[in-house]
Order: structure tokens, then C-alpha cells, then sequence
């Protein structure tokens, strides 16, 4: 198979995974006009026309961003109806339970050093009503970042060794910095979520964790 063909393929594979997500998050939350979202890891240029934004139907009610500056930038150019900060999701400028639900998409595995996930975690926990957050499973064969198969599984230095052998996601000879989760670890994170393993193919690829804040849910009947 061609470099092209194999890109294309993951393409299509990617774009299908993300709308099975929002679809997942449309039906759990049916969320109205007067919901206020936080979307924590605004999406960039990567993955424009499949990120949150392409598909949540009240963009004058979500509230984005994160760390990286260009790809806020970017996502402020394409969707200027959402309101745009820059902020570290870690310690999120925000109070208390201010919004009606925090998404964040593929965010928290990039999150490393020691007792930073449970950081990340805590503080969407402590702003949002309900959360639903997205992570790729650690268990699933092909990793997402790399597209290399089982790599997630390595030493750092092997997985340097492979990468420059074999791949084309990532700059070759280099490492990403990853802490990918199983679905154990992503329920110790948020101890009171629901978490759902999704997948497409023989194996779940995606893992969920959501959770609906009680008043919700019987409003939502």
C-alpha cells in the first residue's frame, strides 16, 4: 500500500471516529441554545472540518482554547462565533461549575510529569456541571499519534529507533511525549464518570468518559 493510500485511509478512518464522538456526545447531553460549553483543546488546522466546533449546533455558546497559540489562532479564524482563550488545563481560569458541560477531545493523553493528568482532570471536574472527555485507548494496536502499530508499547529509545525506520506522522527519529491511558486509568481520573469504550473496527480504538450533571438528566428526562 502507498504512503498516500495508507494516509487517506486514516484520514477516513479519523473523521469517521470523531463523528461516532459527537454523536455519542449529541445524544447523551442533547444540549440546547442556553448551554454554556467549555471546550478544553481548541482544535487547529489538522483537523479542520471534524473538530467539535463543525458539529456542535450553538457556537456563540462555547468557550475554547488551550495552550498552543497557532492553533487557537487558527480555529479563531474558522469558527469566529466561538469565543477564544488562552489557557493551561491544569489550572483553568474559570469558577466553580461554570459551564453546563466541558468537552475536551484527545487532550488529556498529551497531558505528562507527575500528577498532571489527575490535575487536568480535577479542574474539568470542578468547572463543568458534567464533562465528556475523549482519549485514544492505550490497548488498541495502532497507536493514533504515530500510526505506527504496537509502539505505544516500547522503550523510548526503541520507539525513537522505529519511528525513524517507519514513520510519516510524526518527524522521523523523534519521540512524542505521551501519556496514553487505559480505560482503567482514564476511570481513576474521573471516578465518577461513566466510561464507554467505541469503537469501528475489531477493537475499541476510542475511549469516553462522561459524565451528566443530575439536574440535567432529569430535566433531559
Amino acid at each position: 500500500m502507498s504512503d498516500r493510500l495508507y494516509k487517506e485511509l486514516l484520514k477516513k478512518f479519523s473523521r469517521q471516529s470523531r463523528r461516532k464522538k459527537f454523536e455519542l456526545f449529541q445524544t447523551v447531553f442533547q444540549p440546547g441554545p442556553n448551554d454554556r460549553v467549555l471546550d478544553v483543546g481548541a482544535s487547529g488546522q489538522p483537523f479542520t472540518g471534524y473538530t467539535f466546533e463543525d458539529y456542535y449546533p450553538y457556537l456563540e455558546r462555547i468557550v475554547a482554547g488551550g495552550v498552543d497559540r497557532k492553533e487557537v489562532d487558527h480555529a479563531r479564524r474558522l469558527y469566529p462565533n466561538v469565543r477564544y482563550a488562552m489557557f493551561d488545563g491544569c489550572a483553568l481560569p474559570f469558577g466553580n461549575k461554570s459551564f453546563d458541560v466541558v468537552f475536551s477531545n484527545a487532550v488529556v493523553e498529551h497531558i505528562t510529569g507527575e500528577g498532571q493528568q489527575a490535575r487536568f482532570a480535577e479542574e474539568i471536574m470542578r468547572v463543568g456541571k458534567s464533562w465528556f472527555v475523549t482519549t485514544p485507548n492505550y490497548w488498541f494496536p495502532l497507536e493514533s499519534h504515530y500510526h505506527l502499530p504496537f509502539i505505544q508499547f516500547l522503550p523510548r529509545e526503541t520507539q525513537r529507533w522505529y519511528n525513524r525506520l517507519l514513520g510519516t506522522a510524526i518527524p522521523k527519529g523523534t519521540v512524542e511525549d505521551l501519556a496514553l491511558l487505559s480505560a482503567r486509568q482514564l476511570q481513576r481520573l474521573f471516578p465518577a464518570s461513566r466510561v464507554v469504550k467505541m469503537r469501528l473496527t475489531f477493537w475499541p480504538e476510542t475511549l469516553v468518559a462522561y459524565s451528566v450533571d443530575p439536574v440535567r438528566a432529569k430535566v433531559r428526562g
